[in-house]
């Protein structure tokens, strides 16, 4: 397993750190790395959110394909009782 230094960490970051580490019963190293790796979990690429946005799209023309007018749907949810 690889090692990390950090340098010049804010006082009021490490203050924190330590404060949570405790309230989780953790210590300190294990609750930087908790906090990476939530943090990387939240960052997506920009292909990721390509793909997401392809998906919207896609989604979005398939809702539109499929419109139909109110009294249709009502027809159908009567017939379908």
């Amino acid at each position: 397993m690889a090692s990390l230094t950090i340098r010049d960490v804010p006082d009021d970051v490490l203050d924190r750190l330590r404060r949570v580490a405790a309230e989780q019963r953790r210590s300190v190293n294990a609750q930087a790395i908790q906090w990476l790796e939530d943090a990387s979990r939240r960052q997506w690429s920009r292909a990721e959110w390509e793909d997401l946005l392809g998906d919207l799209r896609r989604g979005r023309r398939a809702l539109r394909s499929q419109r139909s007018d109110s009294a249709q749907l009502i027809r159908r949810m009567r017939d379908t009782r």
